[in-house]
C-alpha cells in the first residue's frame, strides 16, 4: 500500500493528486467527485459507466498511456509522465502511480496555462515533434492535448499528462476509426493549444529544427 502525503492539485474533474509519503518525486492520482452530474457529485466512475461505458477511468487512463508510450521513441519519452501503474493507497482506494515532475528549482512543474513567462520556440518546436513523430505517424487517437495537460520541466521541455481522452470519449463520432479523422483531430488540438498559447501554428511549419 502507497501512503499518500501532501495534496498537489485537486485541479479538473476527475482527481486529486497526492505526493507520495517519503518519495517526494513520486506521486498518485485519485478519482475525486469534483465534477457536478445531474446536479450531484457523484463517484467519477459512476459518471464514465453512465455516460462512456467505462468501468474504471483510472484503468483506462493507464491502458490508453501504454498505448501511446509504445510508440514512443526513447529520444522522445522524457517528454511524457513516466506512469508504473495503479496501486493501493492509504486512502482505501486504487490510485495511479506515476512521476512528479519538477522544475530545475525543486518545485512541481507547472502547467501551461499557468507558465508566466515567454517560453522559447524550442518549446513549442518539440510539442509540434511530438505530435508528428508520435501521433501522426502512428495516427493515436489521443485527444487530451491542452495547455491544463502540458507540463513545464523547464524552457526547453514540455512533458505530456492526463491520458483520459481517446475515441471511446467520442462514441457518437464514428469517423474516428478512421486513421485520417483520427489525425486531423489531433492535429486541431495541436493548433488550439497553439492558438491559446498565443504563438505561431507550429502544424504549418514545413521543417522543424528544434535545437537552439
Amino acid at each position: 500500500m502507497i501512503e499518500l502525503g501532501e495534496l498537489i492539485s485537486s485541479v479538473g474533474g476527475w482527481s486529486n493528486i497526492y505526493v507520495v509519503k517519503d518519495a517526494p518525486d513520486m506521486c498518485v492520482k485519485v478519482l475525486a467527485p469534483h465534477r457536478k452530474y445531474r446536479g450531484e457529485k457523484p463517484d467519477p466512475n459512476i459518471v464514465a459507466k453512465k455516460k462512456y461505458g467505462i468501468d474504471n477511468m483510472l484503468e483506462f487512463e493507464y491502458a490508453n498511456y501504454q498505448k501511446i508510450i509504445s510508440c514512443v521513441p526513447d529520444s522522445l519519452k522524457k517528454h511524457f509522465v513516466r506512469i508504473d501503474g495503479m496501486r493501493m493507497t492509504s486512502k482505501g482506494v486504487r490510485g495511479l502511480v506515476m512521476e512528479r515532475i519538477m522544475t530545475p528549482e525543486g518545485t512541481t512543474a507547472p502547467s501551461l496555462n499557468h507558465y508566466k513567462e515567454t517560453l522559447p520556440d524550442t518549446f513549442f518546436c518539440k510539442l509540434e515533434q511530438l505530435r508528428r513523430e508520435v501521433f501522426h505517424k502512428h495516427s493515436l487517437d489521443h485527444f487530451g492535448v491542452a495547455r491544463r495537460n502540458v507540463l513545464v520541466r523547464d524552457e526547453d521541455t514540455p512533458v505530456l499528462i492526463d491520458f483520459q481522452k481517446n475515441r471511446r470519449i467520442y462514441r457518437s463520432q464514428l469517423n474516428l476509426y478512421i486513421p485520417y479523422f483520427t489525425r486531423q483531430k489531433v492535429k486541431r488540438n495541436f493548433q488550439r493549444l497553439y492558438r491559446k498559447a498565443k504563438v505561431q501554428d507550429w502544424t504549418a511549419v514545413s521543417h522543424l529544427n528544434c535545437e537552439k
